[in-house]
């Protein structure tokens, strides 16, 4: 005689309440610098979650890489905002298109940021500006902006920072201190939003294969190979692996 095991609500109700934790569903993300590369990467992992809007920022339109996203996510609003971030005006505008949409924001990426690689004595005051303003003006103004939207009930904000801010990597000094001050800024505001409910955290990626890196060497690629022997996997990060952190920072399962 075989017996059927009886089954257990209270067993079932507990697995999909840990399921509910690795899913975005219903929720609303902004990520800067979303056009290619890391934040690329993130838009599609945060789409593939199931979150229910993604507003992404870059200086150009890309109107068939939208196209593209909203094919895949039907189901899903996914809305470009093509603005400069490094500009008050830039972020204005990210800001009111997102307003137009929503009420309730439930996460940040500030992924946007770029790098003229040059020596301290060859940087130009220009470039440092432009750097810091892009690298580290962006993130810091942006929260602040958003900060009223954001989900009392629980918000994230993820700073995508670089190994730069925590060592010398050789990416030149003003790329090192906007990264350091962001790193610091994500410390800081930590500690000064947890009362908020909203939880802020860095992802320092290595070196990444993505378009930047892939220009700064085009005109010599074998510059990597030191790269690569200092790694102990020995190999350059790709976009998903970064973007994977990023969105478990996004994640319920990741609330503490």
């Amino acid at each position: 005689m075989t017996t059927v095991p009886t089954p257990n609500p209270s067993s079932a109700a507990h697995k999909d309440s840990i399921l509910q934790k690795w899913s975005l569903q219903g929720r609303n993300y902004v990520v800067t610098g979303g056009a290619a590369g890391i934040g690329l990467a993130t838009v599609r992992s945060l789409l593939a979650h199931g979150a229910k809007t993604v507003f992404f920022c870059s200086r150009g339109f890309c109107l068939e890489l939208v196209q593209g996203l909203q094919k895949e996510y039907p189901s899903q609003l996914i809305v470009h905002v093509a603005c400069d971030v490094s500009t008050s005006q830039g972020r204005g505008s990210l800001v009111t298109a997102v307003k137009e949409h929503i009420m309730t924001l439930h996460g940040l990426i500030n992924n946007v940021g770029t790098n003229i690689r040059k020596s301290m004595v060859d940087q130009t005051e220009e470039e440092y500006h432009t750097m810091m303003q892009t690298n580290l003006d962006s993130a810091y103004f942006l929260c602040k902006l958003f900060l009223d939207l954001f989900d009392p009930l629980g918000a994230t904000i993820v700073n995508v920072s670089s190994a730069a801010g925590v060592q010398s990597s050789g990416t030149g000094i003003v790329d090192a201190m906007s990264k350091a001050a962001m790193n610091q800024m994500t410390r800081s505001l930590a500690c000064e939003w947890a009362s908020r409910n909203i939880r802020v955290n860095a992802v320092a990626p290595w070196m990444t294969m993505t378009p930047m890196l892939e220009e700064a060497v085009k005109k010599n690629p074998s510059q990597l190979d030191k790269v690569k022997a200092w790694t102990p996997m020995h190999r350059l990060g790709q976009v998903d692996e970064i973007a994977g952190p990023i969105v478990f920072l996004c994640l319920p399962a990741s609330s503490y």
